[in-house]
């Protein structure tokens, strides 16, 4: 006789698009194709994602083995995407660099940081992204894609910008062009991540 306490709870898994979202977020990804590549998928398998609500269990187990995202956070939405152990015991992390080139990101070389800066300003390796534009080196965490106020990684029609937004009621947005300044909705711009620390020569 089998007792009814012994049975596993079941779950209610996130999937379809807000999983798709997520790994975005956690990837640094704005599209489909893109998340594609870098899952090594074919883009119409990320669409069936979408149009059938799935949940792929073995494209989060593999994220998780390879960056060390939680899968409750991943897949039941409970939790922080990562926890204060996720980093291994080295001190010190390589991290890829990239530069705007004609609104294109482009891999340019690598920088060695220290995991505690990282922490201090709530960065992990596998959610950010190194921007070397103008002369100063950006930090970007692509887990903050919900732009309030700040300087933010973002992409328009597919060309990347680093721009100034700050929100405005009516889910509008103020995004600073140089010296001048335009109101936009959330549905016109791709938010890869906000700029959190940045490096520069005196």
């Amino acid at each position: 006789m089998t007792n009814n306490q012994d049975k596993l709870k079941r779950f209610s898994y996130s999937g379809g698009k807000d999983y798709v979202v997520k790994l975005k977020s956690i990837l640094g990804e704005t599209t489909d194709t893109g998340l594609a590549r870098r899952l090594g998928i074919p883009k119409g398998t990320i669409s069936t994602w979408l149009q059938r609500d799935t949940t792929p269990f073995e494209i989060s187990i593999i994220v998780h083995l390879a960056t060390g995202l939680s899968l409750r956070w991943l897949l039941l939405d409970e939790g922080e995407p990562f926890s204060s152990e996720t980093n291994t015991n080295e001190s010190v992390e390589s991290i890829s660099i990239s530069k705007i080139l004609n609104g294109t990101l482009v891999d340019d070389s690598s920088i060695s940081i220290d995991l505690l800066t990282l922490e201090r300003y709530g960065l992990h390796t596998v959610s950010t992204k190194v921007i070397d534009h103008d002369g100063i080196i950006h930090f970007v965490n692509t887990l903050e894609n919900n732009p309030t106020v700040g300087r933010y990684l973002i992409s328009i029609d597919g060309n990347i910008s680093i721009n100034r937004i700050q929100r405005l009621p009516g889910k509008k947005l103020a995004m600073s062009f140089g010296d001048s300044t335009i109101e936009i909705s959330d549905e016109d711009i791709d938010v890869v991540g906000r700029i959190v620390m940045t490096m520069e020569k005196e």
